[in-house]
């Protein structure tokens, strides 16, 4: 990939991003309250609170999310001499774009959870939080719950893009654009109900420290033990709620990725298409 590619490519992979997360924010924002039990009624609160966060999220997730579609794309053309085009290169080039993300992709999501759920004051502010992770926690506070993405998020990544492209090759006779959105939408389904437990356990434990899960652990009571890891964070789930409660927030979540993903999928790809006939007019 030469550089004039690889701009095109990030920039592609930025709008797919930002226009997604803009559109599903709210969302997000709702489910992470329901993973960890801050949320509070529906519209008691004003809209733009639901938007708490999103700084930070477009700041990094602009790179994050460009990083990981640019080393899939670079990934799956490196591996097709050697895997094809199929289900085995989507996984592996998957995995590879996973591996390089998550590196960007974790501190956003611990910052962004933590101003997500905090409920006003100076607790909401992306500068409080980093001087209170920073603080009492050090470096690593930016990385809690990173191997634990990991872990979850290579099968999440195989599942994903093997379902992805599955779906578009199995529908070439139809248009990219549908291709992609019913690529992106079922795949979004079928990886969200098996990645959201996953997701419920690594959330509580990245915000177990922070100002709002204090004050609900003083109504809740075991709250504040998901600080000891996240086999504790999992038997405290347990007790609450039983097996059900790895799956609070669930349909929030689903609302949320199943357009975040078909928009995201479908700007990238339309872009990446329009930068390809570009190229070929100009040959």
């Amino acid at each position: 990939m030469d550089i004039t590619s690889l701009v095109e490519n990030v920039g592609a992979s930025a709008a797919g991003s930002i226009i997604s997360k803009l559109t599903c924010y709210p969302l997000d924002t709702i489910a992470v309250q329901y993973q960890t039990s801050t949320r509070r009624p529906l519209l008691s609160i004003p809209l733009k609170a639901y938007y708490r966060g999103i700084g930070v999220t477009i700041l990094t997730v602009t790179p994050a999310t460009a990083l990981y579609l640019t080393t899939r794309e670079a990934a799956h053309n490196a591996f097709l001499p050697h895997l094809g085009d199929g289900a085995l290169n989507d996984a592996t080039s998957g995995v590879t774009a996973e591996l390089a993300g998550s590196i960007l992709f974790t501190p956003m999501e611990v910052l962004k959870a933590r101003l997500q759920i905090s409920s006003s004051g100076e607790e909401g502010k992306l500068l409080y939080q980093l001087r209170k992770i920073a603080g009492t926690e050090g470096f690593r506070g930016f990385y809690r719950g990173y191997v634990m993405g990991i872990a979850s998020y290579i099968p999440f990544n195989v599942l994903w893009w093997t379902t992805y492209g599955n779906i578009r090759r199995s529908m070439s006779e139809r248009s990219m654009v549908t291709q992609i959105a019913c690529g992106a939408g079922v795949a979004a389904m079928c990886s969200a109900a098996f990645i959201h437990p996953l997701e419920l356990v690594k959330t509580r434990y990245q915000v177990a420290t922070s100002d709002t899960v204090a004050a609900v652990g003083g109504v809740v009571g075991s709250r504040s033990s998901d600080q000891e890891g996240l086999r504790q964070v999992v038997r405290n789930v347990m007790r609450e709620s039983g097996p059900k409660g790895f799956y609070a927030g669930f349909l929030p979540t689903l609302m949320r990725s199943v357009p975040s993903s078909t928009i995201m999928m479908v700007v990238f790809e339309s872009l990446k298409a329009r930068r390809v006939e570009t190229a070929e007019s100009v040959l």
